[in-house]
């Protein structure tokens, strides 16, 4: 069924009929709007302001097309008194400080003189005139939410940013900024996973994780360094991404090196720290020299380093995962050929559960030493599994993920 939002053909009319609509709609959201976001008092009651979206004040509505083309704002807030509030914003195309000021003399031409310029967008323009009020789509997003528990049309404007992000991200048009902030993964039993949602749950989460000054300090992950270089498909039940530990020349693959794989999948997000095929030959030197009992002995290390996640979260699992590819070309999507799923704790000696299996740390680790050529590659992390982890739908849930792979430091060193 169409969304009720889904009034215009332009992303960023869309997203602004959302929000005119529930400030239309609910009067004590556009009080709460005024004063807590953009910091003005209104000169009346709310219910006595009028709200206008792609249109002059005493004009009929124009079309669309016309209001594209004769540059309106996307949104008018005023009273019949000289009050105004004008709103321009963008979701794809750029901010200019020219629009701005061609509103303010359009307003002024009007008959306004107290007039509030508001100005949206997904990520800060580089200039403005001073006297603009600058909002991010994403501060606007975290007040809804804030705010959905009290208002209906808050949160139906919240969930249609998440619709309209979604669909921005998995037709690639957003390059730069967001709709939306993480505050959390939200999948589990009342919310099953999907591709389109798990892609923009993803990248709101790695452009958090890239400013995670734990991750850089303690992991020297390189912020600046890319991460996949597209996450196509419509179908399917993972996604993922990952964060570059290369500290080395620019032309050197993200491949020579482990890396911090996010995997947003259908039952579980999983925090790994994969080891690739193609690891650079300090690491791989290092890793045969340990032997199988140093290996294990790094793995204890491992799951005792990870005692504090799991005192956090208990239903989380240390993992450990060797898998052999084959890609038939260059972009397709790999076969695998043979997989190993297990529980860390199973190659360390204790008592409770999961019982001790040694072998499966075991086969992963030889299968690494003596893999004949064939393309492999191991992971140690963690898994959180939405059913037994409800930390994982909080904003600080990204916070579990960075020091899940802090905890696996003593692999990542074995390359430098």
């Amino acid at each position: 069924m169409r969304n009720i939002f889904d009034q215009y053909w332009q992303p960023e009319n869309r997203v602004t009929h959302a929000l005119m609509t529930s400030l239309q709609e609910d009067r004590k959201l556009l009080s709460l709007f005024l004063t807590e976001l953009l910091g003005v008092t209104p000169p009346c009651r709310p219910d006595k302001l009028a709200i206008l979206e792609q249109q002059y004040p005493g004009e009929e509505e124009p079309s669309e097309e016309e209001s594209e083309r004769r540059g309106i704002p996307d949104g008018w807030i005023f009273d019949d008194e000289g009050w105004c509030v004008f709103i321009e914003s963008k979701v794809i195309a750029n901010l200019t400080a020219d629009q701005i000021k061609r509103h303010r003399r359009t307003a002024e031409r009007r008959g306004f003189s107290q007039i509030t310029a508001v100005a949206i967008a997904p990520y800060p323009p580089s200039v403005l005139p001073a006297d603009t009020v600058l909002l991010e789509w994403r501060s606007i997003y975290a007040w809804l939410r804030r705010h959905a528990s009290i208002s209906a049309w808050a949160a139906r404007t919240a969930e249609y940013l998440e619709i309209a992000e979604a669909k921005l991200i998995d037709s690639e048009q957003f390059v730069e900024g967001t709709l939306t902030m993480f505050s959390g993964f939200p999948f589990g039993h009342d919310h099953p996973f999907t591709y389109l949602e798990g892609k923009r749950v993803l990248k709101l989460a790695m452009e958090d994780l890239r400013r995670h000054r734990g991750l850089r300090e303690e992991l020297k992950m390189n912020p600046k360094a890319p991460g996949r270089f597209a996450i196509t498909g419509r179908r399917g039940d993972a996604v993922w991404d990952f964060l570059s530990l290369a500290q080395a020349k620019e032309d050197e693959s993200f491949t020579s090196y482990p890396h911090l794989t996010l995997g947003v999948v259908a039952q579980a997000v999983e925090a790994m720290v994969t080891v690739p095929n193609s690891v650079n030959s300090t690491m791989r030197r290092n890793l045969i020299q340990l032997g199988e009992a140093g290996f294990q002995s790094l793995a204890s290390g491992i799951v005792k380093n990870l005692k504090p996640v799991l005192r956090k979260c208990p239903g989380a699992a240390p993992w450990g995962r060797g898998i052999q590819r084959r890609y038939p070309s260059q972009r397709a999507t790999p076969h695998i050929d043979a997989r190993i799923d297990f529980d860390l704790r199973t190659a360390v000696p204790r008592s409770g559960t999961p019982k001790v299996q040694p072998r499966w740390l075991s086969a992963a680790y030889n299968s690494f030493v003596h893999k004949a050529g064939s393309n492999y590659q191991m992971q140690m992390g963690v898994l959180f599994r939405y059913d037994r982890c409800p930390q994982l739908q909080e904003a600080d849930a990204l916070d579990l993920v960075a020091e899940a792979w802090i905890a696996c430091k003593p692999l990542i060193d074995l390359a430098r």
